[in-house]
């Protein structure tokens, strides 16, 4: 056995540093995190051409008394907590002790830091986690923090960075998230003097949304909320126009922290299956207030995970609210809608383009500008940051979002009847797939699917004789003998009346063999033995015998759908958008595709440079 030998405390911290800092973006979570939970309101991050280079970010928070410096730099240590006990009650973002240490480590770090009793600000150079006899400097109350040299001393974490276009990118999303979790603070991002993000201030959670995800986002978003005695839930969720390729629009915000959790993020998905495309996320930003004591957030290095006792009555609380939230709200998509969602599902763009997208979204708002953050670059910065924190800026207000209306809250009915058929009449079909109907009231047509459309009325007749355990059933000419484990028996055993209840009738044949005889007649599995031994080891996953059919449905609605090239009459077309208006979700079809678009009248005259005339 080789000799044992005590790690160094510049290894220790080296290491500490390396589960805390894996990034440029971890720098700034940290940091502004702190300055947050410094009561800061105002705080700008400024970024050199070269991440590395240099990191500054400014606040106007309470600052660092001089006596407190080296303590503050120093590991484990932190103002949030004392005892074990007070992480049951934690409330701040930061409160770990490690992340100025953990900083110091890796790079080369300045501070410029003043309090409101102090006469005038303190100016520290730290160097391995050494810090400097503090000098007096000109600054107003709060502080800044110049990152320098990121990663000089630990080659292998720069070596495995990602470019500089994607590190930009996780910046922005850390960014984002830390604006979003409080409404109550400005955070202002630039790079080369351009700016990536300014949240605004505002009383107004929309507005406050509005001014970071910008006017696609918000106007499609619908507000909810709940309260109970163990928790608040507020927030807003995406219509069924809004969704992204990716999960990064899904923000959740636990005592203004924000974390993930997989089985929020799946109740919520759950409710959106089928209302938008397949592989599909939906946008929502979800704010939970909760008794810290129930929660635990001393669970993962970065605190990017949280434990919630009771959650599995909260997901189903989330899931029922955002149920009756958006089926009364869902909307037939036009053709901009569904140009919008292809812009973005588009592969992400190049660096520079995130500085161009930045400009265009600013000049589209059509709001007036704010003062912009812009710290001087040597340690005396009175000036510049007297600048960069000026006046209020002016807050938006819900009739400044284009195109949005502001409506009363209305109680939600039972089934979505998004058209008055009546007013609708057949014009004909168009490449043995789409039919047409002209709304003349409202000059408009229709396009209609012919075979999502159908798709989405089978699904939804199949899964009602599930719902209602009117399944039918056949017999088999060679039952299907199985032999299962001892945990794959209990399972069976545990579940037998939802099998049941799907048309699926194992009997129980010695300890550990069941018997199929009967199966579903409208569900056509090639292997069903395998099918049901699949669903077995699903249910160890938490998927339901009833949820696990689902996908079953959807291919055999899709097979015995009417398809495209089948030709359809005109009173089969009137059929079909009577049925389809009658379903529960007629917007899409069981694979999240539209079953029907509107086309606008002004749409055919720009294509034929009518409009204006």
């Amino acid at each position: 056995m080789r000799e044992i030998h005590a790690l160094s405390d510049q290894t220790i911290s080296q290491i500490a540093a390396g589960e805390i800092i894996e990034n440029p973006a971890s720098i700034i979570k940290e940091l502004v995190e702190n300055a947050i939970d410094a009561n800061a309101d105002r705080i700008s991050i400024r970024l050199s051409d070269n991440l590395l280079d240099e990191i500054r970010i400014a606040d106007n928070g309470d600052g660092i008394a001089k006596s407190q410096i080296n303590k503050a730099f120093s590991r484990h240590a932190t103002s949030k907590l004392r005892t074990i006990s007070d992480l049951d009650l934690i409330t701040s973002l930061g409160f770990r002790g490690e992340a100025l240490a953990s900083i110091a480590h890796i790079s080369q770090m300045e501070c410029v830091t003043k309090t409101a009793e102090s006469d005038f600000a303190y100016r520290f150079v730290v160097e391995k986690g050494v810090v400097s006899q503090g000098e007096p400097v000109g600054a107003p109350v709060g502080t800044t923090m110049i990152v320098r040299d990121i990663f000089y001393n630990t080659p292998v974490r720069k070596k495995f960075l990602n470019t500089t276009s994607k590190e930009i990118r996780h910046i922005v999303e850390v960014v984002e998230r830390l604006a979003l979790s409080h409404q109550d603070v400005s955070i202002h991002l630039s790079r080369n003097q351009k700016t990536l993000l300014h949240s605004k201030v505002s009383d107004d959670k929309i507005n406050h949304i509005y001014s970071i995800l910008g006017k696609d986002i918000a106007k499609n978003l619908l507000p909810f909320a709940f309260d109970t005695e163990s928790y608040k839930i507020e927030g807003f969720i995406g219509n069924n126009l809004l969704h992204r390729a990716t999960p990064d629009r899904e923000f959740l915000f636990v005592n203004g922290r924000s974390v993930k959790s997989n089985d929020i993020a799946r109740a919520i998905r759950k409710v959106y299956r089928s209302l938008i495309p397949l592989n599909h996320y939906p946008v929502y930003v979800l704010y939970i207030t909760i008794d810290p004591i129930l929660i635990d957030v001393n669970i993962h290095p970065q605190k990017q995970t949280i434990r919630l006792s009771n959650e599995n009555q909260l997901t189903t609380i989330l899931e029922r609210l955002v149920e009756e939230k958006l089926r009364p709200k869902r909307e037939i998509p036009t053709i901009n809608d569904l140009n919008d969602g292809a812009k973005d599902a588009q592969a992400p763009v190049p660096e520079k383009t995130i500085f161009e997208l930045s400009r265009e979204r600013k000049i589209e708002r059509e709001m007036p500008k704010a003062p912009t953050f812009d710290l001087a670059a040597s340690a005396p910065i009175a000036a510049e940051e007297k600048r960069a924190f000026g006046d209020d800026e002016m807050p938006l207000r819900p009739e400044m979002l284009p195109n949005t209306k502001v409506e009363e809250e209305k109680e939600p009915t039972e089934k979505a009847q998004p058209l008055d058929v009546s007013l609708y009449q057949f014009l004909a079909v168009v490449f043995k797939t789409y039919i047409l109907f002209e709304n003349k009231r409202d000059h408009r047509v229709l396009v209609v699917d012919q075979h999502a459309a159908h798709e989405r009325i089978l699904y939804e007749r199949y899964s009602k004789e599930i719902r209602d355990s009117a399944v039918a059933t056949q017999l088999l000419l060679a039952p299907i003998a199985i032999h299962l484990s001892p945990e794959e028996m209990l399972a069976v055993k545990n579940h037998l009346a939802d099998y049941e209840a799907l048309g699926i009738y194992p009997e129980v044949f010695g300890e550990q063999d069941i018997v199929i005889r009967e199966v579903p007649e409208h569900i056509l599995i090639d292997n069903f033995q395998q099918f049901f031994l699949d669903s077995i080891h699903q249910l160890d996953d938490g998927v339901n015998v009833k949820e696990q059919n689902i996908y079953k449905i959807m291919r055999l609605a899709c097979r015995s759908a009417i398809k495209a090239g089948d030709k359809v009459s005109e009173e089969e077309a009137y059929a079909l958008l009577e049925e389809l208006n009658n379903a529960q979700t007629p917007f899409t079809c069981p694979h999240g595709r539209p079953t029907m678009i509107h086309v606008e009248k002004r749409a055919f005259e720009k294509l034929f440079l009518r409009e204006g005339l």
